[in-house]
């Protein structure tokens, strides 16, 4: 059994063992009257993504239609200073008590960013966190934890998944082909997934350079790739991209690369397997950062589409991508974006080259009609609902 299937299949198990014994305590939701003014984010990651982005603009416009309040899987940053406004430990009595009064709850993953067996009677606003390349949810075979040849039980497994899908009240998206793609995924009507934008984009843009560049000293770039389910995979392709012919470019043209690790990688950090002159962005949140960098380097991540808006140029850099397509899932019109633009080995070189001098311009590689005031359409959206 793999690493990757094993830390899925126990996660599964401890996930079942967590629902069956917190039903009491999901009941309980469903007698707890709501305060139409209450509204809980959360994130699993820690403080981070659309749902802090949502809840620090509602903190900062003051609206006394709303009492936004962070909820935090940290125990340790239940009331850390860091975090703005009013927050609790989702287990505290606090934290309780108004997760089970919440009229709302906004998420950035999934029901546990908050504590589950609380939604039972609120809106759920599904955030998300970024325009998936990869299938996902009812899309992708992965996201089953049993064994494919297991096909009757596989069956049941997304059954029950598309039931639990089904509580989402909202599920917010970019453009209409973004609206499709996750209605399908999450199995509900497409009316339900609203094209509002992305909370994340609306910090991005905040802090766009006119001028199109990141500095007007050395050139930066930065390196994300997605997670791996293998280590090794992850291992060998991020040493491919970032060879010694790469590394001895940027060297020679004083450029600094910067490398960001998918927190289900992380352990690449930890084996000190970045190679020499690379340096590791340890941040709280990468959003908040992207406006550092000159250009991006990534594969099957969709930190390309948040990258992009800032009209600079994304290199696409992928390992066997009908491989990775066959295993994984990737959407079939991103297929076809990969395919096109990808680049290895000397023609990686050649094109980040290009780029750097100016020789080349950034073209757009997905189109939005709703950028900006993302966070503003949310709130208005989330207020019809409650």
């Amino acid at each position: 059994m793999s690493r990757g299937f094993n830390n899925k299949y126990l996660r599964f198990i401890s996930q079942v063992t967590l629902a069956l014994l917190s039903l009491p305590m999901r009941w309980v939701s469903y007698l707890v009257p709501t305060d139409k003014q209450i509204w809980v984010f959360g994130n699993t990651y820690g403080y981070k993504d659309n749902p802090k982005y949502v809840y620090e603009f509602l903190l900062r416009d003051k609206d006394p239609a709303v009492r936004p309040i962070w909820i935090s899987k940290d125990k340790k940053h239940g009331n850390e200073s860091g975090i703005l406004g009013e927050s609790y430990y989702y287990l505290s009595l606090k934290g309780l008590l108004y997760q089970y009064r919440a009229s709302a709850a906004l998420l950035a993953t999934g029901m546990n960013d908050v504590a589950a067996f609380t939604l039972g009677n609120k809106k759920i606003i599904q955030l998300w966190h970024g325009v998936p390349i990869k299938k996902l949810l009812l899309d992708s075979i992965e996201t089953s934890p049993i064994p494919p040849q297991f096909k009757l039980l596989n069956r049941l497994f997304f059954k029950l998944l598309k039931r639990k899908l089904n509580s989402y009240s909202m599920v917010c998206a970019v453009n209409g082909h973004n609206q499709r793609c996750l209605a399908k995924a999450f199995g509900i009507p497409i009316d339900i997934v609203n094209v509002t934008g992305m909370p994340r984009h609306d910090i991005i843009l905040s802090s766009y350079v006119s001028n199109n560049t990141a500095s007007s000293g050395k050139k930066r770039i930065l390196y994300a790739p997605t997670w791996h389910a293998s280590m090794k995979d992850a291992r060998n392709w991020l040493l491919q991209v970032l060879s010694s012919d790469f590394m001895r470019y940027c060297d020679e043209n004083d450029i600094a690369i910067d490398v960001s690790i998918h927190p289900l990688n992380k352990a690449l950090a930890e084996e000190n397997m970045l190679p020499h002159g690379t340096t590791l962005l340890e941040c709280e949140d990468i959003n908040e950062q992207l406006k550092h960098y000159d250009l991006l380097i990534t594969d099957y991540s969709s930190i390309a589409f948040d990258f992009a808006i800032l009209d600079r140029p994304v290199v696409f850099s992928c390992a066997e991508i009908d491989k990775y397509a066959a295993q994984r899932g990737i959407y079939e019109d991103f297929i076809l974006l990969l395919k096109d633009q990808n680049v290895t080995g000397h023609a990686l070189i050649e094109k980040v080259d290009g780029y750097l001098k100016g020789q080349r311009k950034a073209a757009p590689i997905y189109a939005y009609s709703e950028l900006g005031n993302a966070r503003s359409r949310v709130i208005e959206e989330v207020k019809k609902l409650v």
